[in-house]
């Protein structure tokens, strides 16, 4: 559990994080990011049972004029009776800026995050772009799927312990479907919502 623990921070502090762009169902660009609470609960039972909200927050340096976004971590805390497990998701609006379109920079980001990932891999029917990928934080596998609907990114992160004691992670194909549902999920509640 503590390793647990350990990857999920070492995640925050390196900035390991994903943003997805969604578009609206009117097909318009989106005004503002959505907030944590666009992440479903019910799937979130599934994926980390017994969780504790340990970051639900603005991501505060960015510039309001070109960017806004959330960021969004759970973790299965210590005390629970159920196996680890951790999710993370980001959220981030792009707005149109010096001649760049708000859609360009969320594809940018997008292509930043599968940068030098293992075996990045483009999904499909998910968004406009979407891709998903695997990698290992000391020791744990984590699975991730980035997503762009016009100026929104989305990013979603899964992983979980074999075991109570967090001695080793889910298989990191597990892990990578586990957060592509958390991504499809999420892109399904904005494409519902007017942001």
């Amino acid at each position: 559990m503590a390793t647990l623990a350990v990857v999920v921070l070492v995640l925050a502090a390196a900035g390991v994080w994903a943003i997805v762009s969604l578009t609206s169902a009117a097909g318009g660009e989106y005004e503002s990011a959505p907030d944590c609470s666009v992440v479903p609960g019910g799937v979130l039972d599934g994926l980390v049972p017994a969780r504790d909200t340990e970051l639900s927050r603005r991501i505060a340096d960015f510039d309001p004029e070109r960017r806004e976004g959330y960021e969004c971590r759970w973790e299965t805390p210590q005390t629970a009776s159920e196996v680890p497990a951790a999710a993370r998701v980001v959220i981030v609006r792009y707005a149109d800026r010096t001649g760049r379109p708000g859609t360009e920079a969320a594809s940018t980001a997008l292509e930043a995050a599968a940068r030098g990932k293992a075996s990045p891999h483009k999904l499909s029917g998910l968004g406009d772009e979407a891709k998903g990928w695997s990698e290992s934080v000391q020791g744990f596998d984590w699975g991730c799927t980035a997503v762009r609907l016009s100026n929104l990114y989305t990013m979603a992160c899964h992983t979980a312990a074999v075991d109570y004691q967090a001695s080793e992670s889910m298989p990191a194909d597990v892990a990578l479907a586990n957060a592509e549902s958390l991504a499809r999920a999420v892109t399904a509640e904005i494409e519902k919502g007017d942001y």
